[in-house]
């Protein structure tokens, strides 16, 4: 069973994870993985914080010369952060240090009241996004694994408020490479000074805002995934994955999403074409009754804007017990760029270990010829 435990704050020494269940004899690629957690820094609309760390990945176990082994696997990243705030994260705050006051959205006055340390501080520390960090390089590992066996992540930005970009095949020959070019990851360029229009205002406001990034993912064979029990199937587990990366709010896959459909226009017609099984449509993103039935799994996942914003919005003061307006920590105008990056390498995840349970196999190779038996024995696109 592959799975993971992730550990680490925002400004601590470290992000770290140990991963369990990943096969043994594959020919890791590390620069491939740090190339993943340079694409997550990128995207316009960062803030300051992108401009002090420079992520890069360290394997502690797991790994001898460049293949992994089958033990545990341990990667840590660094936080270059962590040396201008030792003082605040490694000492006991006196109380009037201790942050009183939360911000409306952000995980600070849950966290406060559930884990009940008096200081906002320790809640800030872990719900921020930076955990996204170690969960990206998690999917990078095991993307890495998914393309060895045919299986493909891509993602775009959909949308940045109310303005949206061009339904495009993120695998169409030319159209993801221009898509990676763009600052917005987008692939129309009227729509993209559009979106870098509205960071700007954003931005210039003291605001923030949200939007919405799509997920295609090519390769996954007919049958993994099932509808035997709640918890296996496969849109469950990935809408699972998905929306507990910070400030995702909404999951959709295919066209679910289009009330205009009916039940002859939106359930995909299948069809017999040259020996194989194909459909004219892909309105239910790729699986049924939990199920990939061979088509592309497509999703959209839609982000709320970020809670921490310089415009005074109402809170209160939880030491005074009285209302006043919110604070401010550093943040980004806008996180729906990297959270495109992130959610493909989440998927990754889910992907790959939702495979491995059909497919069982504690060696790479083992793992690579059962699939690729498998696929001769259905039809697939």
């Amino acid at each position: 069973m592959l799975r993971f435990l992730d550990a680490g704050e925002s400004h601590g020494k470290a992000m770290i994870c140990i991963i369990d269940g990943i096969p043994s004899n594959f020919n890791i690629d590390i620069n491939f993985i740090n190339s993943e957690l340079k694409r997550r820094q990128g995207g316009y609309g960062r803030g300051e914080r992108m401009k002090i760390e420079e992520d890069r990945i360290e394997f502690l176990s797991g790994i001898r010369g460049s293949k992994t082994t089958g033990n545990p696997i341990t990667m840590i990243i660094f936080n270059k952060d962590f040396e201008n705030w030792k003082e605040i994260i490694t000492k006991e705050p006196k109380e009037e240090e201790k942050i009183a006051v939360p911000r409306p959205g952000h995980g600070d006055l849950v966290g406060y009241f559930k884990y009940g340390t008096g200081d906002i501080r320790d809640s800030i520390e872990r719900t921020s996004a930076r955990e996204t960090s170690i969960r990206t390089a998690v999917g990078a590992l095991c993307k890495e694994i998914l393309k060895e066996l045919g299986i493909e992540i891509r993602s775009k930005v959909h949308s940045i408020g109310n303005l949206y970009d061009d339904t495009v095949d993120l695998f169409y020959d030319g159209i993801y490479e221009k898509i990676d070019k763009s600052p917005v990851r987008c692939y129309n360029r009227e729509v993209q000074k559009g979106f870098i229009k509205k960071i700007d205002i954003c931005k210039e406001q003291g605001e923030t805002i949200g939007g919405s990034v799509f997920i295609s993912i090519k390769g996954v064979p007919i049958g993994v995934g099932s509808y035997s029990q709640w918890d296996r199937k496969l849109d469950a587990i990935l809408s699972y994955g998905i929306m507990s990366v910070q400030g995702v709010k909404a999951i959709e896959f295919g066209n679910g999403l289009d009330s205009s459909l009916r039940g002859s226009t939106f359930n995909d017609e299948i069809n017999y074409e040259n020996g194989r099984i194909k459909r004219k449509s892909n309105n239910s993103g790729g699986i049924e009754a939990g199920i990939s039935n061979g088509e592309n799994i497509e999703l959209k996942a839609y982000i709320k804007p970020i809670p921490s914003i310089k415009k005074d919005i109402g809170t209160v003061n939880l030491r005074e017990k009285k209302e006043t307006k919110t604070r401010y920590e550093r943040s980004d105008v806008s996180a729906v760029i990297p959270a495109s990056i992130v959610i493909e390498n989440v998927a990754a995840f889910y992907i790959l270990r939702e495979v491995m349970n059909k497919f069982p196999a504690d060696e790479f190779g083992e793992l690579k010829e059962n699939i690729n038996n498998y696929r001769k024995t259905v039809y697939l696109r």
